[in-house]
């Protein structure tokens, strides 16, 4: 069996889990790399398998998890691309990631998108990924797994539009609660977009924060959250809109 590598970005440690849901699954296990901390060059041997999980932000890869998945290399390195989201929308996402990892010389093998529990809004997906989809994930590695031994290559189509859906900005407010803020200084050191002063956790350049969530996260005492009229006001309407449950999608 070849080397398991685990490759994610995972602000709200949602696909972070899922990605090691499908490791789970294979016998032997390599390195992992958590690209919130790891932002360097890479490259993979072809005797490994890369399980790469990136999480949807409004139908997009994250940009700087996009940035830092473009510096890792394959060759002819075989991958397991995951687009991870909370129950909204995929859109162009996994077309997007599949297309970087062939891009980087990946051998791209199978895909597919998963739902967890939606990482702003906290009604959203409860519970998920829940026993019913961890047992289609293991079924998925298993597919996997023959897939690897016979040598094939991803062959079904991945939806969504070459000309990606645009970035776009959430308005929403990150805030720190100086009274309850214990001043560990983690936030600072996980954000990825550097939106964190190193001397004053308790404000964020919300220019360049990517409402990534991984401050929010990490924070041991809960001081940080999402406030402000926009937040407020959206919560209710979008929890609404997307209380439908939606169903992890599977593409070999």
């Amino acid at each position: 069996m070849s080397n398991i590598i685990k490759i994610f970005f995972s602000p709200s440690q949602t696909t972070k889990k899922v990605v090691e849901q499908v490791a789970s699954n294979f016998k032997k296990e390599g390195e992992t790399y958590d690209l919130l901390n790891f932002d360097s060059e890479k490259e993979f041997s072809q005797d490994d398998v890369a399980i790469v999980g990136m999480p949807i932000f409004a139908g997009r890869l994250p940009k700087s998890g996009r940035d830092r998945l473009a510096k890792l290399k394959g060759n002819n390195t075989k991958a397991i691309a995951i687009a991870n989201y909370g129950n909204a929308q995929v859109k162009d996402a996994l077309l997007e990631l599949v297309n970087i990892l062939k891009e980087n010389n990946f051998d791209v093998i199978a895909a597919a998108t998963t739902v967890s529990h939606h990482s702003i809004f906290d009604g959203v997906a409860v519970g998920r990924p829940d026993s019913e989809d961890i047992k289609k994930i293991n079924e998925f590695a298993e597919k996997c797994q023959e897939k690897i031994e016979s040598g094939e290559s991803l062959t079904s189509e991945i939806p969504g539009n070459e000309e990606y859906t645009p970035y776009k900005q959430l308005p929403f407010i990150i805030n720190c609660d100086e009274a309850v803020c214990s001043f560990c200084y983690d936030c600072v050191s996980i954000c990825p977009e550097k939106a964190i002063p190193d001397d004053d956790p308790i404000n964020t350049d919300l220019e360049s924060c990517s409402r990534c969530t991984a401050c929010i996260s990490i924070c041991s005492e809960d001081a940080r959250k999402f406030t402000g009229e926009a937040f407020e006001s959206k919560k209710p309407a979008f929890e609404q809109a997307n209380s439908k449950r939606k169903e992890p999608e599977f593409y070999l």
